[in-house]
This record gives C-alpha cells, sequence and structure tokens, in this order.
C-alpha cells in the first residue's frame, strides 16, 4: 500500500510542469515568505508600541509569540506536505496567507480599545496573539512545504542538501525583509501600505501558483475568482477611512515612532502645536508666544539658580524643541546641541517647531549616549528627556556608566539636569529612588523638584539636578535675572533630602538594569489610559 501510494504522488508530480520552473518557483516561494514573517514582525513592532510604548515587554511579546507561531506553522506546513504534496495545496496556503496580511490593518482597529485595558506586560501578548499569530503560522507553513516538493524533485534522493537548501534561502529572506523593513518600508510608508503590499506580494505569488500548477479546466476560474477577491480586499482596506481628529495636522511612522502634530486654538487666541510620539505628548509650541505651555518643561530655568554664567548647553532629547528655544531666548549668544535619535522628528521640528529660526542650534540625529561618547564637547549644562514609548525611559540612559560619561562632558561648574516621571513617595516611588541613588553613584550633590509639590504620592513630573559641587542656590542672581514669581514657583516644588527616601532604591548599571520591570509594575494601567 505504501509503495503504491508513492507511485502516484511521484506521478502526480511528474505532470505538472518542467523541473526549472518548480526549482524557481519553489525558491521565490520560500524566500518571499522568509522575507514576509520579518515584515510582519518588525511592522507588528509599530503597531504595538502606541498601544504599549517601545519596550522591552512589547518586543518580547512580539517576538516570543511570533516564535511560537513559526514553530507551529513548521508542523502544520510538515503534516499537510506530507498528506498531500501538491503545488495548488501551497498555493492555497499562500492565499490565505495573503488575506490574513491584507486585513491585519482592519483588525488592528477593531482591537484598539480592547487590547490597550489588559496593561503592557501582558498586552502585547494577546495583541500579537490576535493580530499576527495566524499570518506567521500560514507563512511559516510553507518552508516545510517547499521541502517536501523540492525532496521530490530528486524522488527524495536529497533530502538533506533540500532542507538546507530551502532553509538558506528562507533564511536569506528573513534577512531582506529584516533590512527592507528598517530602512525602506517603514520609514517611508503607512502601516497600512506595508501590510497591504506584503499581502499582494503573496497573493500574485499564489495567483502565479495557480495558474502554473491548476488544471486546465479549474484556471480560469479560480484565477478569475481570487483575483477579484484579492482586488476587492485590497481596495477596502487601502480605501476605508477612519475618523481621524481634525486637529492633527501631520502624521508619519517611523523606525522609533508614530509622530503626530495637533494644532488647537487656545482661550488665548494663540494656536498650540503639540508633539505626540506613539501616545506620549512630548511637548508643544505655541504658534505666536513664546510661552513655555508644559508645565514641567518651564523648569529649566532652573538652571539659572545653579549656573547663571551659561555658554553651552545639550538637551539629550528633542521632543518639540521648546525648551532649547527658550533657552536660546534667554541666553542668546549660547550654543546649543540637541540630541534626537529620530530624524523624522528633527524634520518635523523644523517644519512645525521654530527650528529653523535658531541657527545656533545645533541639532544631531543620534543616540544621546553614542553621541557624548564619541564627542569631546563640555558643557555647562545637560538636560536630559528622553522617553521611548509610554513613560519609558531608554535602560542604557540611566546607569552609572551612561552618568560618567555625561559628567565627563559637563565644565568645572556645569549641571545636569534629568526629567523623571513618577512619584517622589508611597509604592510607585521605586523608579524615583533608583535614579537618585544612581546618580549619586556619580555626582556628589543632588537636588529634586516636584512640578506638583502638593502631591508627593502622586506620579508627575520630577525634576532632578545633580553637580559634583554644593547645590546652593545663589539668590542674589537669581534676582537679578528671573522675575520672583517665577523664582517663587520653581523653588515651591523643593524637597529636601530629609523628606524622601532613597533606601529601597537600586542602582542601574549596564550590566544589572531592571527600569522597564519597575517601570511596568509601579505604572497602573488606568493612569496610562487617562494620560
Amino acid at each position: 500500500m505504501y509503495l503504491k501510494r508513492e507511485k502516484q504522488t511521484t506521478q502526480k508530480v511528474k505532470e505538472i510542469p518542467g523541473t526549472t520552473a518548480r526549482y524557481i518557483f519553489l525558491i521565490i516561494t520560500a524566500f518571499v515568505c522568509g522575507a514576509s514573517i520579518m515584515i510582519i514582525e518588525l511592522t507588528g513592532n509599530r503597531v504595538l508600541a502606541p498601544w504599549f510604548g517601545n519596550t522591552i515587554f512589547t518586543w518580547t511579546g512580539l517576538i516570543g509569540v511570533i516564535l511560537v507561531c513559526i514553530s507551529c506553522g513548521y508542523y502544520l506546513g510538515g503534516y499537510l506536505a506530507d498528506k498531500s504534496p501538491n503545488y495548488v495545496i501551497m498555493a492555497h496556503i499562500l492565499s490565505i496567507s495573503a488575506l490574513l496580511t491584507m486585513l491585519i490593518p482592519i483588525f488592528q482597529r477593531g482591537l484598539e480599545g480592547i487590547v490597550m485595558r489588559i496593561g503592557i506586560v501582558i498586552g502585547p501578548i494577546l495583541a500579537t496573539i490576535l493580530l499576527f499569530a495566524l499570518p506567521g503560522c500560514f507563512l511559516a507553513a510553507i518552508t516545510p512545504f517547499t521541502i517536501r516538493l523540492i525532496s521530490l524533485i530528486s524522488e527524495d534522493k536529497k533530502v538533506g542538501i533540500s532542507a538546507g537548501f530551502i532553509g538558506m534561502v528562507s533564511t536569506f529572506g528573513s534577512v531582506i525583509g529584516t533590512f527592507c523593513s528598517g530602512f525602506i518600508l517603514i520609514p517611508n510608508l503607512s502601516i497600512r501600505m506595508i501590510f497591504l503590499s506584503t499581502g499582494a506580494v503573496l497573493a500574485i505569488l499564489a495567483l502565479i501558483g495557480y495558474c502554473i500548477f491548476s488544471s486546465k479546466t479549474q484556471k480560469r476560474m479560480q484565477l478569475a475568482l481570487l483575483t477579484s477577491f484579492f482586488v476587492a480586499v485590497g481596495t477596502f482596506v487601502y480605501f476605508v477611512r477612519w475618523s481621524i481628529s481634525p486637529t492633527v495636522i501631520f502624521e508619519q511612522m517611523t523606525f522609533y515612532h508614530r509622530i503626530r502634530v495637533t494644532e488647537t486654538l487656545e482661550t488665548n487666541g494663540d494656536k498650540l502645536r503639540t508633539l505626540i510620539l506613539d501616545k506620549q505628548h512630548e511637548g508643544a509650541q505655541y504658534i505666536t508666544s513664546r510661552e513655555i505651555p508644559f508645565e514641567y518643561q518651564k523648569y529649566w530655568e532652573l538652571v539659572r539658580l545653579f549656573c547663571p554664567q551659561l555658554d553651552r548647553a545639550a538637551f539629550l532629547g528633542g521632543g518639540a524643541f521648546a525648551m532649547p528655544t527658550a533657552l536660546l531666548d534667554a541666553f542668546p549668544e549660547a550654543q546649543v546641541d540637541v540630541i534626537e535619535i529620530d530624524k523624522k522628528v528633527i524634520e518635523t521640528g523644523r517644519k512645525y517647531f521654530r527650528i529653523n529660526d535658531y541657527p545656533e542650534m545645533n541639532v544631531v540625529a543620534c543616540d544621546s549616549r553614542h553621541f557624548l561618547k564619541t564627542s569631546n564637547q563640555k558643557y555647562d549644562f545637560i538636560f536630559g528627556d528622553v522617553f521611548n514609548g509610554l513613560r519609558h525611559i531608554p535602560a542604557h540612559l540611566v546607569t552609572v556608566e551612561f552618568f560618567d560619561i555625561v559628567k565627563g562632558h559637563l565644565s568645572r561648574d556645569g549641571v545636569y539636569m534629568m526629567n523623571i516621571i513618577g512619584s517622589a513617595k508611597g509604592k510607585h516611588s521605586i523608579l524615583f529612588q533608583s535614579l537618585v541613588k544612581t546618580l549619586l553613584k556619580t555626582f556628589n550633590n543632588v537636588s529634586v523638584f516636584l512640578v506638583d509639590p502638593d502631591n508627593y504620592y502622586e506620579t508627575q513630573n520630577i525634576i532632578v539636578v545633580a553637580a559634583d559641587y554644593d547645590l546652593a542656590i545663589n539668590s542674589q542672581t537669581a534676582k537679578e535675572q528671573m522675575r520672583i514669581d517665577t523664582i517663587s514657583k520653581l523653588l515651591k516644588g523643593y524637597l529636601r533630602p530629609s523628606q524622601y527616601d532613597i533606601s529601597n532604591g537600586i542602582i542601574f548599571t549596564d550590566e544589572k538594569n531592571p527600569i522597564d520591570y519597575i517601570i511596568a509594575s509601579t505604572f497602573s494601567s488606568t493612569w496610562e489610559r487617562n494620560e
């Protein structure tokens, strides 16, 4: 019976087109499916980041679930290939993969209000399962299927080399898909267009498979129906429009963020432009007024109290560039470097947030730590305001090693100022405690200022000033350079060392740094949603 089945299978294979056509089709299929899996995975992070932040939990959930799906797909493909090693069956799998990939944007919109309620740890796992599990599984099923078919061409005499060759082609496709996603697709196309384009390529490959390998009586009907179906689905996904706030004047997806700029008319008659990265409001500027809209960003003026002579400053993180422009308004002779990792944020700043009005501002597209590591410049003032998604500070920018680098770039009387989002007391104060404790491993003195000084236990912006010298406030200089009401407001939030405790803090190092876990465990999902 087994020999008879093998004979029938071989006979079926011999009925289809020649060896060269089959080889080419199988190689292209393995390559395209390998690339498609990585495109879906990397683009999937840009779907999840606005919901859960671009954090280690998002990447862990995404990568882990995709790997499970690939494993299941390998088993499914192997089972189907043994049961029915047929090129038309493989075209069916490609069609299903194409359809599921093209429909991801629809599912994305439908799930947004649901998965965000779950939290930033479990949420990415569930969202990945619902959005990407099925397309990932069916795409992975193609690899063992192509291995089986290419092995049958040699009548199973070269099973090992067939598996190795297809594995190599599929992996190479994954590499190309990775590079294309990061360097070409995500920076230049919308998320919807990436999924549509990927699904369209898979659909074309499936149609080619039907065209080549289906019987003559089946070809016309299959091709007509499937082509019409895929065109209808693609057209629907492309042209369907969801409600977009009329206040949004610019939107773009980059590898790091979903960038949005909103413009609203304020009660004072001025218009307010706000920069939103993913779901985080990163900063804002008025169109006419030079007043800083965000309260915590006004605290850059603390530098006047500690460092009245300011010739050169650096801001780690650009945001809406409100602080560096305000500093240059106050110190027109100063030189300011702004280090922003996302060059698209810089382009947005040039178009919407007055960067071009300040030739003294040198804006660099670079990671802050890498910039400082490779620079010899000394600064009187450095302000750290870098966030990666929902309230998450990049782990490599909060360690003892990083603060040592910062200290090496400060002049003798220079100060480092840092924005933290946390609480000064209570169960959610572990982040604040840890960062202050880590700063004290590098700097001799630290001063703490609460933006909302009446609520010690509430999550808020906390400004930490660090230096090696005594951070005594030069009140006379302050009175000469600042209004009394401004001084009073800034100093109202001053927190004396006796008013906070850092004994439970963890010293962050490059080797041990659980900041993502701390943020996830201390910030409630309810608070994040309300923001």
